[in-house]
């Protein structure tokens, strides 16, 4: 996003979705992640949202070794009074997604005490949102997964009801080919953070088996806690196996401040070539791995997933609505999409603007073990039942979309600048 002086990383999105990813062995057969797009809404803050000359600016940048399909991308204002945190619920989730809820935290609590299992003091590490993270666990042999850690967090004097948690932080993920290891072991597998309280007898019991993990960079999972207490202890563990990194944990009531939501539909959207940022550690050692905009490099960084790919230029029209008319990005593409600042109310005394991105797309990686993954095709749809999809279904033919094909997937893109790449040789397109 345009900060009022440059370009600075903020988030990923589109995490909800991995087409093709692998999931294990189920039934005899392999199972794959659900086919559903990405809808999320995340957070961004004002201070890294500012108007020029009229628009808000942002830039939507493919890093990674994967193809993305972009179907739908909204700009929302939420202006609220300055006294008032606004946050959203960043955590991965699987379709049917929840709609949107903006919880308004007026107060934070902090924990009295958070401790590990062996009885480490963590509470330095949560209490601020600050780039240092608990990373008091043992990687193992994949990457994602760790030791099976606790975190205990006491919240002293907490209510029973209207109470959340919010916890922020990251996750170092697994990919298709580790899942398909995982598949293969009967020992090691994924827990996800599940949360206990103490009963009258004091002892530990799971009362939400699953709270979700950040869903990528710099995220917000929040955790329903009203009435999931089983007596006046005010505890909770959280324990796991993945490779999260929390930096600041609080919990609060949402309150009723007021506020008011305004969408913005994308005023244009240019595809283009960009490159790739370079990459650092925020945070140092146990930090995530952050873009640079402002440092580029061009060239061949991935085999590309070959196929038919959005061609350069105005692509507006593609990003209004999630009608299966969508932008199909390559590594190193950038789209820069802007909104109309001057179509916002004026902010009253004393209010402030946060905003949020809401994004519908799949996203498809090149590991080896995707399904389909060195392939652009075949195309997501909504509605699809599976991906991969069997010869009972296919990407709909209708004149509309047909003729959206021919308009714009005019880019093709196969393997020879990769090869040329591995040999030292110039590409074949500039």
């Amino acid at each position: 996003t345009w900060n009022g002086e440059r370009y600075v990383f903020v988030k990923d999105i589109m995490w909800r979705s991995a087409l093709g990813m692998p999931l294990g062995i189920m039934g005899g057969k392999q199972a794959y992640a659900f086919p559903e797009a990405s809808v999320e809404y995340i957070k961004i803050p004002g201070e890294l949202l500012h108007e020029k000359n009229g628009i808000f600016s942002i830039q939507i940048t493919a890093e990674l070794w994967e193809t993305i399909y972009n179907d739908e991308i909204k700009l929302i204002a939420v202006d609220h009074p300055a006294g008032t945190d606004i946050f959203v619920d960043e955590k991965f989730a699987a379709p049917p997604y929840p709609p949107l809820r903006v919880y308004r935290v007026s107060e934070r609590r902090l924990p009295v005490a958070a401790v590990d299992g062996k009885g480490n003091d963590l509470l330095s590490f949560i209490a601020e949102k600050d780039d240092r993270y608990i990373s008091n666990f043992l990687k193992g042999k994949f990457q994602g997964i760790v030791d099976e850690h606790d975190l205990v967090l006491d919240l002293g004097n907490a209510d029973d009801e209207n109470l959340y948690l919010f916890l922020q932080g990251w996750i170092f993920p697994t990919d298709a080919s580790i899942n398909v290891a995982l598949s293969q072991s009967d020992v090691l597998k994924v827990k996800p953070p599940a949360l206990s309280v103490l009963n009258d007898n004091g002892q530990w019991v799971t009362v939400i088996p699953n709270i979700g993990f950040p869903s990528g960079k710099d995220k917000t999972v929040v955790v329903d806690l009203s009435g999931k207490f089983l007596s006046d202890s005010r505890k909770v563990k959280i324990t796991t196996n993945m490779e999260i990194y929390w930096d600041h944990i609080f919990f609060a009531r949402d309150d009723d401040a007021e506020l008011k939501l305004t969408e913005m539909q994308p005023a244009s959207a240019d595809h283009h070539y960009r490159g790739f940022s370079a990459l650092y550690r925020k945070g140092g050692r146990y930090g995530p791995h952050w873009f640079d905009y402002g440092k580029v490099t061009t060239g061949q960084k991935w085999r590309d997933l070959i196929g038919a790919y959005t061609r350069y230029g105005d692509v507006t029209e593609l990003l209004q609505a999630a009608d299966n008319k969508y932008i199909i990005a390559n590594a190193g593409d950038e789209t820069t999409v802007t909104f109309d600042a001057t179509a916002l109310p004026p902010l009253p005394d004393g209010w402030k603007r946060d905003f949020l991105i809401y994004s519908v797309g799949w996203v498809k990686d090149g590991d080896l073990n995707t399904a389909l993954g060195q392939t652009v095709a075949p195309l997501p749809f909504h509605g699809m039942s599976r991906y991969p999809y069997g010869a009972d279904e296919h990407y709909p033919d209708t004149p509309e979309l047909m003729e959206y094909q021919r308009k714009y997937n005019t880019r093709i893109v196969g393997t020879e600048d990769f090869r040329r790449a591995l040999l030292n040789r110039p590409p074949v397109h500039e």
